[in-house]
């Protein structure tokens, strides 16, 4: 069966959800939006933050990654298989990033995209998405106070991203996210009738007729594109589906026995992420539950005094989680808290490889972290844990924990920060870049600025995907910023 549309959107996340809204805004065109996730209105228990730990098939695609170059994949690396798509799953950290990040974007040919081109979609956000201070546990409060025992300011990260510490902003109303899908969908019964939201409904391949996309395959049949087919299934399956279409590395496609539409080197290379480690302490008592997310305080630090914005941010966690399966890595069997800084605009690059040209069959993810020539990533981690252990013997500190757990103190040596860093770092599932755009004659890049497939017709990407450089916080932010503007770009 063959239906036919004006606008096709592959992908239901934070990306999807605001162009489906802001197309449907701007256009009585006939759009359908395809994600193969459930609807979260349907089982609002989705919306359930522990299910980020719940690698089932019901809600997660259950993708395995590796953290450094020659290691198996052992890493969970969980992206959402839902509507709302990781927002509706992920700490629910919301903060925009500094005006640096957007200008640096522009400054690598991304034109149209710097931080004064870019103020009237983040404002767009604000009128839709409630952006509301974490509540304040009493561990959390206990981790404020340390950084201010270190001289850094209390900070609103609402007004500004610089060098502070203070509560997360989210992107929630009480105890409920606001994902794009809520913020921007809901109620699905009342969307526009030229408007369409498939879920649970896989979408294979993209359907080209010469260059020119047409459309799509999907589990409920051939869909036809008039005017647009939209890509937004986030940086790790928009590249997949790109390449299981045809369109990325021509060697790996020949590989793989998929007839090559477009040469793109650059599709599923540039893997960026923010790679973290954790200090671990017990604490003197049980750890009294949360409101919202377990994640509540932040901090970030400028370490390099030459950097344009702080260059570490840390979660500060009211529980520790295992991302490595069953592997004993963090286990700690005592009530615990957590602080992992993370590399803010991280310069390692990793990489989305296919595993078959099935779009069933999971793609092979290397982070490759700490691979960048220069080793900044790893000098800059190693300075923050040192940080992060001296957090430990602030009064404020000691007054919440009885012990370092992870490392422990026979940890004292670059070397030894070094290997446990190497052993334990972790995601903070902020994977972007795989499709970057940016100026058409780099061989590099994917999109062009306009959002579109580098020398095709008909196709775009507005996703995590086209990050030209990493962005300096949690990203979900940043990726609505880029579906509002996609809207503009693509009508």
């Amino acid at each position: 069966m063959t239906q036919t549309c004006d606008y096709l959107i592959l992908g239901g996340g934070s990306a999807g959800c605001v162009i489906a809204r802001r197309l449907a805004e701007k256009t009585q065109g006939h759009i359908i939006m395809v994600e193969a996730g459930k609807s979260d209105e349907v089982d609002p228990a989705a919306n359930d933050l522990f299910l980020l730990d719940d690698q089932t098939a019901d809600y997660d695609w259950g993708f395995l990654a590796s953290t450094l170059s020659g290691r198996a994949p052992e890493l969970n690396y969980s992206r959402q298989k839902l509507l709302g798509g990781c927002a509706n799953h992920n700490d629910c950290a919301f903060l925009f990033p500094p005006s640096s990040d957007f200008d640096h974007w522009a400054s690598l040919g991304a034109k149209g995209w710097s931080a004064a081109d870019l103020a009237p979609y983040v404002a767009r956000i604000h009128k839709t998405v409630n952006v509301e201070l974490a509540p304040t546990h009493p561990a959390s409060r206990a981790f404020i106070e340390a950084g201010r025992e270190r001289g850094l300011p209390e900070v609103d990260f609402r007004d500004a991203i610089v060098p502070g510490v203070g509560l997360f902003p989210l992107n929630a109303r009480g105890r409920r996210r606001q994902s794009s899908s809520i913020a921007y969908l809901h109620p699905l019964s009342a969307l526009p009738k030229h408007l369409e939201i498939w879920t649970e409904t896989f979408a294979s391949k993209i359907l080209f007729e010469g260059r020119r996309a047409i459309g799509a395959a999907t589990s409920r049949g051939t869909v036809r594109a008039n005017r647009a087919v939209v890509l937004a299934c986030g940086a790790i399956q928009t590249p997949q589906l790109l390449m299981v279409s045809g369109l990325g590395p021509a060697a790996d496609l020949r590989n793989h026995g998929i007839p090559v539409i477009a040469d793109l080197p650059g599709v599923g290379r540039h893997l960026l992420d923010h790679v973290s480690a954790p200090v671990v302490w017990a604490t003197r008592e049980p750890v009294a539950p949360w409101q919202v997310c377990p994640f509540e305080a932040t901090m970030l630090l400028k370490l390099e005094d030459e950097a344009p914005a702080p260059d570490i941010l840390f979660h500060f966690g009211l529980r520790v989680r295992e991302k490595y399966g069953d592997h004993p890595r963090l286990a700690v069997g005592v009530p615990a808290v957590k602080a992992s800084p993370n590399v803010a605009r991280a310069r390692s690059e990793g990489t989305v490889r296919l595993a078959s040209s099935d779009m069933r069959d999971k793609p092979v993810i290397d982070l490759n972290y700490f691979s960048d020539p220069d080793g900044y990533d790893l000098a800059l981690l190693i300075r923050a844990m040192r940080f992060t252990r001296e957090l430990g013997h602030t009064r404020a500190m000691r007054s919440l924990c009885s012990a370092e757990l992870r490392p422990g103190p026979e940890v004292a040596s670059d070397a030894d920060w070094q290997s446990y860093i190497e052993d334990v770092c972790e995601t903070v599932y902020h994977p972007s870049g795989t499709c970057r755009m940016g100026d058409p004659a780099d061989p590099k890049v994917v999109c062009t600025p306009d959002l579109k497939l580098k020398g095709l017709d008909g196709l775009y990407v507005a996703d995590a995907s086209v990050f030209p450089s990493m962005v300096t916080v949690n990203i979900n932010a940043t990726v609505m910023t880029v579906a509002e503007k996609a809207a503009d770009l693509i009508v």
